[in-house]
């Protein structure tokens, strides 16, 4: 039950982050142009990634060591994370991006 709630939130996080990187991308790139807020997304995320080694199997290890990077990321570097992404494509592909892994989070679970 509780692998199932785990999962449930991630890819539900995932899926609103995704929509609202769609639905609001100035919003989002006002808020996510500020480190603190980088730091935050990126402590959510290494949190997250913690949470996935109390289960076995490489499901959880996968979702760990992908979350645990951009956690980091995010949490080490907010300025570095910031400057990449707004260099590297507009904040609807990033929606794309996350909506996505929402959803291979949800369909590859165990």
């Amino acid at each position: 039950m509780a692998q199932t709630i785990y999962i449930s939130t991630v890819a539900g996080l995932l899926l609103v982050s995704g929509g609202w990187h769609l639905f609001a991308p100035r919003l989002t790139e006002e808020w996510m142009s500020h480190a603190p807020f980088v730091r935050l997304a990126g402590a959510i995320l290494v949190l997250f990634s913690v949470l996935a080694l109390l289960w076995p199997g490489w499901y959880f290890r996968a979702l760990f060591l992908v979350l645990l990077g951009a956690g980091l990321w995010r949490l080490c570097f907010p300025h570095n994370s910031i400057r990449t992404q707004q260099r590297l494509y507009p904040r609807w592909v990033h929606g794309c991006l996350l909506t996505g892994c929402g959803i291979l989070v949800w369909f590859l679970r165990p």
